[in-house]
C-alpha cells in the first residue's frame, strides 16, 4: 500500500477530513504511548494495553462504517470504485488481530516482556504507516469519486447514515479525538453544528461524556484544556 503524493480539493461536505484528523491524533498518541511503555511497570502496562484494545475497537467501529455505510453506496454507483480501499481494510483487520494477539503475549510474558513489548510497538508503527498512506487515498482519490458521482444532498444522507448508527458511548470517544484533532475554528464549528442538529438534553449528555463533566456551550477554553 503506497500513496502517491496526489493532493485534490473536494468542494462538497468531505466525509473524512474531520475524522481522519482525529484517527491521525489518535494513532499518534497510541504509538507514542507503546513506546514509552515501561516493560516493568504492570500496573502502568496494563493501562497502555488497555487503551490499544480501546483504540483498536474504535478503528474497527470506522472501518465498518466506512464498508456499509461509504463503500457499499459507492460500489452500488460505480463497481470497482471502491475496491483497492476494501482491499486495505482487509489489511487492517489482519493487522487488529495480530495486534491484539501481540498485546496478549506482553501481558502474559515474563523475561521477555521487554522483547515483546518491542515487538508490539513495532507492529503498531507499521499499521500506522499503513493507515496513514490508506486514509491519504481515501481523501484524495475515493472522496473526489464520490463528490463527482453523487449529489450535496446525498452525500449529507451518507453522513447521517453514519453518524445514526454510532451509539453515543462510541460517538463521545470519536469526538474527543475530532476535537483534539481539529484547529480552534474547526471545533467551534463543528460543536456549533451539533448543537443546532440536536435537542439541548442530547447535545449536552453527548458532551457531558467527551468532557467527562457538565459544560457549557462556549467555553471553549475550558473544552481545550480538558480534551488538548
Amino acid at each position: 500500500m503506497n500513496a502517491r503524493p496526489h493532493f485534490e480539493n473536494v468542494t462538497t461536505k468531505d466525509l473524512y477530513y474531520a475524522v481522519h484528523k482525529g484517527i491521525r491524533l489518535a494513532d499518534a498518541r497510541m504509538l507514542i504511548a507503546l513506546g514509552q511503555a515501561d516493560a516493568t511497570d504492570d500496573k502502568a502496562l496494563m493501562e497502555v494495553l488497555g487503551a490499544l484494545s480501546a483504540h483498536l475497537d474504535l478503528s474497527l467501529s470506522h472501518l465498518s462504517h466506512e464498508n456499509h455505510k461509504i463503500h457499499a453506496v459507492v460500489e452500488a454507483r460505480v463497481p470497482g470504485g471502491a475496491e483497492h480501499q476494501d482491499d486495505d481494510h482487509d489489511h487492517h483487520l489482519a493487522a487488529f488481530d495480530d495486534l491484539r494477539r501481540m498485546a496478549e503475549e506482553v501481558a502474559m510474558a515474563g523475561a521477555d516482556r521487554p522483547v515483546k513489548l518491542r515487538r508490539l510497538y513495532q507492529r503498531f508503527a507499521i499499521f500506522m504507516a499503513d493507515d496513514l498512506a490508506h486514509m491519504h487515498e481515501e481523501e484524495t482519490e475515493l472522496m473526489p469519486l464520490i463528490a463527482a458521482n453523487f449529489s450535496a444532498d446525498e452525500i449529507e444522507g451518507i453522513e447521517h447514515s453514519i453518524v445514526s448508527d454510532i451509539p453515543p458511548e462510541k460517538m463521545a470517544g470519536f469526538m474527543r479525538f475530532m476535537l483534539c484533532a481539529a484547529s480552534r475554528s474547526e471545533r467551534i464549528g463543528m460543536v456549533t453544528g451539533l448543537r443546532q442538529a440536536m435537542p439541548v438534553e442530547v447535545f449536552d449528555g453527548l458532551f457531558a461524556s467527551v468532557m467527562g463533566e457538565v459544560w457549557q456551550f462556549g467555553d471553549w477554553a475550558r473544552m481545550e484544556k480538558v480534551l488538548c
